[in-house]
């Protein structure tokens, strides 16, 4: 978000926890055209426009965007109603496929998962259809190769492929360094599964941290959210969770992000001392997690960066991790960024 100021920040994070959470009504809002138009570019960028757009309408009449801006929302809310229920169609038919031919169950994960929490699935904006399918993953890719379906089997954890339209990737492993735990699968949906929430929660969180620490990549209001939803679950077992993320490396990044969202969207999903958070604040999560530049297209850029922050946050890191970043980044994902580039050639 470092191309946005503060309060257009703090604007729509307002609106969001006054649309989704039941936040009081917004104080500061954009007045103008550009600044509504500032705000929308920066729904667009953190995946969450649909999610805006509900918010918006909940608001007075005398609060809402000028006819224009409002205009570019209605649009893009209805192309994102439309692409999920184009890749809905193409999940459930491919869930109803397998298993009249495989007698295979799928389970999904992330995706359709998270969205059937929101208020209104269709607006939480998804790209692909992620699915765990384990050691039945062999026997997928040949029933789509038997269907002349292309199969793209680069990446060791997964096969990637095209049906109706719409980009799958079946997971043999859910994790980078192939050390799952044993996963269970709810029915949630006539043709396919999901994880347990607690199961989820740890992938998700996995996931999230793998991406802002190796890819460097800023988290999003969008994975906030769902994390929000995914932990306010009715019957969420928090004792089951904490055993699966206990001595992991996500063990207290997991708590600081809980931490995190209840102080932004005041949320209450957790309390402090229920949590493994080492002396650590929400401060320190947005810091570390939230402000990430931009990638630079010179490798030498993006070192000195990251180094730089390593070094200006290593005692936090060290609490998150038990070990210098230094070590952890470029000892240990180094070695899977050269296993991986391997497979790709």
């Amino acid at each position: 978000m470092s191309n946005f100021t503060t309060k257009e920040i703090n604007s729509l994070v307002a609106l969001l926890r006054y649309g989704l959470f039941g936040g009081p009504l917004p104080q500061v809002l954009p007045t103008s055209e550009a600044q509504w138009q500032s705000l929308y570019d920066l729904t667009r960028q953190q995946a969450i426009t649909a999610l805006a757009y509900d918010a918006i309408l909940r608001l007075p009449a005398d609060r809402r965007p000028p006819r224009k801006v409002l205009f570019h929302f209605t649009s893009l809310v209805q192309t994102i109603e439309s692409d999920n229920r184009q890749r809905e169609k193409a999940l459930s038919d491919l869930a109803t496929i397998c298993n009249e031919r495989l007698g295979l169950q799928l389970t999904v994960v992330k995706g359709s998962s998270l969205a059937s929490r929101y208020p209104k699935p269709l607006h939480r904006e998804c790209g692909d259809n992620d699915l765990f399918t384990g050691a039945d993953t062999g026997r997928l890719k040949t029933l789509l190769e038997s269907m002349g379906i292309a199969i793209d089997s680069k990446d060791p954890r997964h096969i990637a492929f095209v049906y109706e339209n719409t980009t799958f990737e079946a997971h043999t492993y859910l994790l980078y360094h192939n050390d799952d735990p044993q996963w269970h699968s709810d029915q949630s949906h006539s043709a396919y599964s999901v994880l347990r929430p607690d199961e989820e929660a740890f992938f998700l969180a996995k996931h999230c941290e793998h991406h802002s620490v190796f890819f460097h990549n800023p988290v999003r209001l969008r994975t906030l959210i769902d994390w929000c939803l995914l932990l306010k679950t009715e019957g969420f077992d928090f004792a089951r969770y904490d055993r699966l993320k206990k001595g992991t490396d996500v063990e207290v990044f997991a708590d600081l992000m809980t931490l995190y969202c209840n102080e932004l969207f005041g949320v209450g999903l957790r309390n402090n001392t229920d949590m493994n958070l080492k002396n650590l604040g929400a401060a320190d999560f947005e810091k570390i997690y939230m402000h990430c530049p931009e990638r630079h297209k010179l490798a030498l850029v993006r070192v000195t960066r990251r180094s730089a922050k390593y070094i200006l946050y290593w005692k936090k890191y060290r609490m998150i991790y038990g070990q210098s970043m230094f070590r952890r980044f470029y000892f240990n994902n180094l070695k899977v960024a050269a296993k991986q580039h391997r497979y790709r050639r």
